[in-house]
């Protein structure tokens, strides 16, 4: 994604090149001439699919110039930062940094420009608001290159950086719950093996027209965290089929799908089990001591009969 900068040595051809990219028809006042609104915020989209084979969170990308977060970074945001499906919190953080860098950027332009125009006084206001908020930043590569031409390069190269920080901005995709490196490149020409695994999904891929990457199956994360809780009483509660698919197709890898009150009473019916059969079998061997016992004490055949029908009795019961 090419985005124009501001230099102070763009020739008069740059500069009508330039002005001949801009969209006329979204000038309509004074106010759009000099208080522009610049970039607008347009990340890749995801489309989601569900699928019975490849399950119910996959999705594909279809911008080819995407970026995504590194490994380690999208980790610690899904674990940590608990943005294990919903990216809205993400999006919008990403939104609004955009946003902020994009006016830095323009009012940079702005006091970049006013350094051409030596009949404005940058020490009175508004121009001295304007140097506070931007020189900071634009003076902060002086001296790290060469000055060409009696022309400093370092507010060149900070408004490049701001530049190249908005294309990365716009560029940026949030692949949760998978890890960036899950992503699955298909060729929109390169389909035949696909085809034979999932043809529903090569049709789809063969409907947008273009190289995509897919993210399916089970994320890894759930292999190696356990899924949060809040997510799985939400499959509980009511999402059912979801519940069902990973039980039955990934229920023999020991992940724990259902919610921990769940897995909690079933843990605590197991245990009561267990100890009720414990206490069963002492029962049994002091039953058994105590018979002897009398045995030896009462030689009266009917008393112990008696006690025997007692113990027999009682575990039974």
């Amino acid at each position: 994604m090419a985005i124009l900068e501001f230099a102070p040595l763009l020739s008069v051809n740059q500069i009508i090149a330039a002005a001949s990219q801009v969209d006329t028809h979204s000038i309509k006042s004074y106010q759009d001439i000099f208080l522009p609104k610049g970039l607008e915020f347009s990340p890749p989209s995801l489309i989601h699919y569900k699928d019975n084979v490849e399950g119910y969170y996959n999705f594909i990308i279809a911008r080819k110039d995407a970026i995504f977060l590194p490994n380690w970074l999208s980790e610690i945001v899904q674990i940590y930062g608990k943005q294990d499906i919903n990216t809205t919190t993400p999006r919008e953080i990403q939104a609004w940094t955009f946003g902020i860098v994009n006016k830095f950027r323009i009012l940079c332009e702005m006091r970049a420009g006013l350094w051409w125009w030596l009949m404005f006084n940058p020490y009175q206001q508004p121009f001295n608001t304007l140097r506070v908020i931007t020189e900071w930043y634009l003076t902060g590569f002086t001296g790290v290159f060469p000055v060409i031409l009696g022309i400093d390069m370092g507010p060149a190269l900070a408004l490049g950086l701001l530049g190249f920080s908005l294309d990365w901005l716009n560029r940026l995709v949030f692949t949760m719950p998978y890890l960036p490196s899950e992503g699955e490149k298909f060729s929109i020409a390169n389909l035949d093996l696909l085809d034979v695994d999932n043809p529903a999904l090569a049709e789809l891929i063969r409907k947008i027209g273009d190289d995509v990457v897919v993210f399916r199956y089970l994320p890894y994360l759930w292999y190696k965290n356990p899924i949060p809780d809040d997510l799985r009483e939400y499959w509980y509660n009511k999402k059912p089929e979801i519940l069902r698919y990973f039980v039955e197709n990934y229920g023999d890898l020991g992940i724990d799908f259902f919610p921990n009150r769940i897995l909690q009473t079933e843990y605590e019916r197991q245990l009561n089990h267990e100890a009720l059969t414990v206490s069963l079998f002492d029962l049994r061997t002091v039953s058994t001591n105590v018979i002897c016992s009398l045995n030896e004490m009462i030689v009266n055949d009917r008393l112990v009969d008696n006690f025997s029908q007692f113990f027999d009795k009682s575990i039974n019961t």
